[in-house]
């Protein structure tokens, strides 16, 4: 999904990674994204979900707010 964190969080990890993998328009980074899920082993949705989860929300990460989500999915 490009959703804007989404599309964020993927490029600040390609970018820390020193990775260049297109992201410029919404068809290129879904399929970036494709290509990660593919090299890591997560699912897409798997992927989306830890973008989300890594951010904060107040003084916490969301992860410690709704992590079991991921165990759902």
């Amino acid at each position: 999904m490009p959703d804007k964190i989404v599309k964020r969080v993927i490029e600040d990890i390609l970018e820390e990674a020193g990775q260049d993998m297109p992201t410029e328009d919404d068809v290129e980074f879904v399929e970036t994204v494709d290509r990660i899920a593919f090299l890591t082993g997560y699912r897409t949705i798997e992927l989306c979900w830890m973008t989300w989860l890594v951010q904060s929300e107040g003084e916490k990460i969301r992860m410690e707010k709704y992590g079991d989500v991921l165990g759902r999915i």
